[in-house]
């Protein structure tokens, strides 16, 4: 097996502990937030909805997939990039969609979607494209886990976090309005603690191997962002809408990808490194992409 495949993040103690319940904070704050207005769009936008879920959903793992029989990556590179691709959108894409100026109300719905049909979609996805290709799948084999487990695990870690935050937001609208930022902060920081113990722990192992993902992560993200606004272009969907597909497909929950590969693939060093370079990189490029959106609506305008 290819060195850089032998890679692993050392974690101490309880830390696949403090893990899920950083999981869960996190999954929590996105849940509270949801709320039924936020699927009206569902009926007046129906078409643009569908495109933009099967981009972020369907079209990101399929054309990973389809980069990876090209670049031929290690065993562990290829299932960092499967990870990342099968996660739901990242919570930073509706702002980032708002700096665009894109269509919001569809950033949001995306969004909403990608996340609760993640308990079965992210383990599905990953499993289906790893279990393809074949240095991937022997070393699936050899971690140990199946696509039952990881169904399994996820839809528990997953699914019913997001079920109690919404049935708190329906039922105790109240007691969401008073803990929304505290938890939210709570969230945030819990894992910022983790990421920079992590970091400080494995600083030369981060430091030796980032080279060697840099690209892969650069053109996957970037072919991200692109089939993101040329397949709705096809169906001629409005430039606002666009531009909200777009980021929606190229911004991801890569901090969900992390969590996953540390709590399910005993640290896996270079899906790990995959996962926290994407975390890093998609804002720096989405930021970019919506400036220079932002910047041609003005001109446009003028």
């Amino acid at each position: 097996m290819n060195s850089i495949d032998n890679i692993q993040i050392e974690t101490h103690g309880d830390s696949l502990i403090i893990l899920k319940i950083c999981l869960v904070f996190i999954l929590f704050s996105l849940a509270i937030d949801i709320k039924k207005e936020d699927f009206k769009i569902l009926f007046t936008n129906p078409k643009s909805v569908l495109i933009g879920s099967i981009s972020q959903i369907i079209l990101l793992p399929l054309c990973t997939f389809l980069l990876i029989l090209v670049l031929k990556p290690s065993a562990s590179i290829a299932m960092g990039m499967l990870m990342v691709a099968a996660c739901p959108c990242g919570n930073m894409s509706t702002y980032v969609s708002y700096l665009a100026k894109g269509f919001v109300p569809l950033s949001i719905t995306i969004t909403a979607i990608s996340t609760l049909s993640a308990a079965v979609t992210t383990p599905f996805n990953f499993y289906f494209y790893t279990s393809h290709y074949e240095p991937a799948k022997a070393l699936l084999q050899e971690i140990h886990i199946s696509f039952w487990y990881l169904l399994g695990s996820i839809v528990v870690l997953l699914l019913l976090p997001l079920l109690a935050g919404i049935s708190l937001k329906k039922y105790y609208p109240e007691i969401v309005n008073k803990i929304n930022k505290p938890v939210k902060t709570m969230a945030l920081l819990f894992f910022l603690a983790f990421l920079v113990g992590a970091f400080i722990a494995n600083k030369a192992l981060f430091l030796q191997n980032l080279s060697s993902i840099f690209w892969i992560v650069f053109i996957q993200n970037s072919i991200a962002f692109l089939i993101g606004y040329l397949f709705p272009k096809l169906f001629r969907l409005p430039e606002s809408h666009c531009r909200s597909i777009s980021i929606e497909t190229g911004i991801h929950n890569s901090g969900l990808g992390l969590i996953l590969v540390l709590t399910f693939f005993k640290g896996n060093g270079s899906m790990a490194l995959i996962a926290a370079w994407w975390g890093i990189w998609h804002i720096i490029a989405g930021m970019a992409l919506a400036w220079l959106w932002n910047k041609t609506t003005k001109s446009e305008q003028a």
